[in-house]
């Protein structure tokens, strides 16, 4: 004896499961949720259950909410009754209705077969029903400016040009960043591509240069820059630097490589995350000795590990048990540590104190580069790198 209400829960289950597919025809209809009706027995155990229950469906087929079907049951003590047994839906907008989800559906629907006409392929439809809720929901302008940008991307592949430089109404680069998503997924699968790629190669637009920051710390290597000091520059301007440099110091945090002082022959990149890979594009620097000085969690150490694989005579600094130890009274919590159980370019003790952060001793303590104390890290950096 199933209630309106529960299978109000279960069709709403069944709506987001099924709507994409739905939109684009797919489904068996009429689509009919069993009531499950009682038997006599149950009937008279609780009569006044059984007639609440029968007002109720008697309500939902008054109110129009689907198709009610009953089904007349002769029965030997209780006489004959017109039972419930199945909530039945013609299609797609009457499951939409009943939920007072029928605008929404409109929307939606008006909108995927606008957009699945502009080519008569399988995979663009699917990609198109996945975003059932941006269909529905994006107000008609966004909407227009979102099919507008598709389209000329779509048409115009390989365009080389910045997001700026598109000449479309009503769309400019922080517009097209926040749709970055959408615009990648549509774009792709119109172009055959899926969603294999990064947005740049699947759009054909152009990407910001990457940038590296660094500071020399050497005063002989600010004389070869005219007295630069704090330089950020696109990496393959870098490629062909021509200085004196004899090692490189990697940090995490800009604040820290700003703190950096005066160390012979050092230039330090500062600010990377785990875009480390971009330092191994510079030749200069694959033959330097390289240091990394990063945040104690798991993620200080997957950084330190990627940066290895591509430059693998970077030593650590600072990354330590005995540094983790002598600053507790400033533990962190690291809300999401790492995936990983290993990694293969840490030493064992650096492997030793990761499995610790993950899931030991310190299981997910973080200590932050900028709460050690800035004496106590730089005597430590200048023991390892001074001359």
């Amino acid at each position: 004896m199933r209630t309106p209400e529960e299978l109000r829960r279960r069709l709403l289950s069944r709506w987001h499961n099924q709507r994409r597919h739905w939109l684009q025809g797919q489904g068996e209809w009429p689509l009919a949720l069993s009531i499950d009706p009682p038997t006599e027995a149950k009937v008279l155990a609780d009569w006044a259950h059984f007639d609440g229950w029968l007002a109720q469906w008697r309500d939902v087929s008054r109110g129009g909410e689907g198709v009610v079907r009953y089904e007349a049951r002769t029965w030997s003590r209780v006489g004959e009754q017109r039972i419930p047994c199945a909530w039945q839906f013609a299609a797609p907008a009457a499951v939409a209705g009943t939920l007072r989800q029928l605008a929404r559906w409109s929307v939606a629907k008006q909108r995927f077969d606008a957009l699945a006409a502009w080519q008569a392929d399988a995979a663009w439809q699917a990609e198109l029903s996945r975003h059932f809720d941006l269909l529905a929901d994006l107000d008609d302008t966004d909407f227009g400016c979102l099919c507008r940008v598709v389209e000329w991307l779509w048409q115009h592949p390989a365009s080389g040009l910045y997001p700026r430089q598109l000449g479309i109404s009503g769309i400019d680069s922080k517009w097209i960043e926040s749709r970055r998503g959408v615009v990648s997924a549509w774009v792709g699968a119109l172009q055959g591509c899926g969603s294999s790629g990064d947005f740049h190669s699947v759009t054909g637009l152009r990407a910001a240069p990457d940038r590296l920051r660094m500071r020399l710390l050497d005063p002989a290597l600010r004389a070869a820059l005219a007295g630069l000091a704090d330089i950020e520059a696109p990496v393959d301007e870098l490629v062909e630097l021509a200085l004196p440099v004899r090692q490189v110091l990697i940090v995490e945090n800009l604040v820290t490589g700003l703190a950096c002082e005066e160390l012979p022959g050092t230039l330090v990149f500062m600010q990377r995350g785990y875009a480390v890979d971009a330092l191994a594009r510079l030749p200069w620097v694959a033959s330097l000795p390289v240091f990394y000085w990063g945040d104690i969690d798991t993620h200080g150490f997957a950084i330190l590990s990627r940066l290895r694989m591509h430059l693998p005579q970077a030593q650590s600094l600072l990354m330590d048990e005995t540094t983790l130890l002598e600053f507790k009274q400033l533990w962190g919590r690291e809300e999401k540590p790492h995936a990983a159980t290993a990694f293969s370019h840490l030493t064992d003790a650096e492997q030793d104190l990761y499995r610790a952060l993950r899931e030991g001793e310190y299981k997910q303590v973080r200590l932050e580069q900028e709460r050690i104390a800035w004496d106590f890290a730089w005597r430590r950096i200048v023991s390892n790198l001074a001359p």
